[in-house]
C-alpha cells in the first residue's frame, strides 16, 4: 500500500469519525443537530474532491452504518440521505462540472436517496400514504378541541377556522410533496457546496469556480409558470366542469407551478437584489443579513422583484448608468 493510499483512508476515516461525532452531539443536544448535517456532507465533499468517488461513498456508508448502529435506523437514515448530498458535490468538484450539472448532481442524488428512503419507510412499517392526510386532520381536529377547552378566549368560530386552514394546507402539501423535495434538495445542495468551498479555501484544496449567486439568472419562462399556476388556481373556480377530478386535478398543477414558478423568480430576485447591494459596496456581512432579513419575511415580493428583473434587467441597467 503507498503512502497515498494511506493517507486517503486516514483521512476517509477522520471524516468518518467527524460525522458520527457530530450525529452524536445532534441526538443529545437537538440544537446543534444543524453541524450534522451542514458539516458532514461538506467534509464528506470534500474528501470526494481531493481523493475521488472511492473515498467519499467509503466515507458515506462508514458514518451512515455506525448512525445506524449507535443511534438506531431512523437517525442513521437522515444521515445517509445528507451524505449522499455529499457524494454529489464531491463528485462535482472533482469533474470541475459547470456551475449547473454542480447543482444538479447532489440534488438529483438527494431527491431519488429520498424517495427511496419513503418507500422503505411505507414498506417496513406499514403506513398507508393515502390516509396520511386523514391522520394529520384528525391531529388538527384534536389541537382545536383541546385549544378550545384550555383557552377560554378561544371561540367555537376560531377553531373551526383553524381546522378549515388545517385541511387546506394538508392538501396542499400532499399535493407538492415532490416538488417541495426537489426544490428542499436544490438548496440543500447549494449550501453544502458553498461550505465545502469555504473549508476547501483554509484546507489549500483546490476546488473549480461556482458561479456566485449574484450572477445568476433564471429563464424568463420561470416567471411564465408563475403566472399559469396563478390563472389555473384562481380560475378554476370560475369555471363550470361535470367532472370534479378534472378540477382537482388542475388545481393541483396549479399549486406545483405556483410553487415551482414562485420559487425560480425567487431565486432571481434574491440574485438581483444581491448584485445592486454589491454595486452599492455594502459589506459582505451585512449584504447577507438583509438578504436574509427580506427573503424570510418578504418572499412573494422577493419572487415578483424576480419577474421585474427578468423583463427590466434592472442589473444591467443600473450598471451601465454607473458607467
Amino acid at each position: 500500500m503507498n503512502k497515498t493510499n494511506t493517507r486517503a483512508m486516514v483521512e476517509t476515516a477522520f471524516v468518518s469519525a467527524i460525522g458520527v461525532m457530530l450525529d452524536a452531539i445532534s441526538v443529545y443536544v437537538p440544537g446543534f443537530a444543524f453541524l450534522a448535517f451542514l458539516v458532514t456532507p461538506a467534509a464528506i465533499g470534500i474528501i470526494g474532491t481531493k481523493w475521488g468517488r472511492k473515498y467519499s461513498i467509503s466515507a458515506a456508508v462508514i458514518t451512515t452504518f455506525l448512525s445506524v448502529v449507535l443511534f438506531g435506523p431512523w437517525n442513521g437514515l437522515a444521515v445517509g440521505l445528507f451524505a449522499v448530498v455529499g457524494v454529489g458535490v464531491g463528485e462535482g468538484n472533482r469533474l470541475s462540472l459547470g456551475t449547473i450539472k454542480r447543482l444538479l448532481l447532489p440534488s438529483i442524488a438527494m431527491f431519488i436517496a429520498v424517495l427511496v428512503s419513503l418507500i422503505s419507510q411505507v414498506y417496513i412499517s406499514g403506513i398507508d400514504l393515502s390516509m396520511i392526510d386523514t391522520q394529520m386532520t384528525e391531529q388538527a381536529r384534536t389541537l382545536a378541541e383541546q385549544a378550545l377547552q384550555t383557552n377560554p378566549n378561544m371561540t367555537q368560530e376560531q377553531a373551526d377556522l383553524f381546522l378549515e386552514r388545517m385541511n387546506k394546507l394538508t392538501a396542499s402539501l400532499k399535493d407538492m410533496f415532490f416538488v417541495a423535495v426537489a426544490i428542499a434538495a436544490v438548496v440543500y445542495s447549494y449550501v453544502t457546496i458553498q461550505i465545502s468551498i469555504w473549508l476547501g479555501k483554509r484546507l489549500h484544496i483546490s476546488i473549480p469556480r461556482f458561479l456566485p449567486i449574484e450572477e445568476w439568472k433564471m429563464p424568463i419562462w420561470s416567471a411564465g409558470l408563475y403566472a399559469l399556476g396563478i390563472i389555473g388556481l384562481y380560475g378554476v373556480p370560475h369555471i363550470n366542469m361535470e367532472s370534479s377530478w378534472i378540477t382537482s386535478w388542475i388545481t393541483t398543477i396549479s399549486n406545483n407551478l405556483i410553487l415551482l414558478g414562485s420559487s425560480m423568480c425567487s431565486i432571481h430576485g434574491f440574485a438581483a437584489l444581491a448584485d445592486l447591494m454589491s454595486s452599492y459596496r455594502i459589506s459582505n456581512k451585512l449584504k447577507w443579513i438583509l438578504l436574509g432579513v427580506y427573503a424570510f419575511f418578504f418572499g412573494q415580493a422577493l419572487a415578483i422583484f424576480g419577474v421585474i428583473d427578468m423583463f427590466l434587467d434592472l442589473r444591467t441597467r443600473y450598471k451601465a448608468r454607473q458607467s
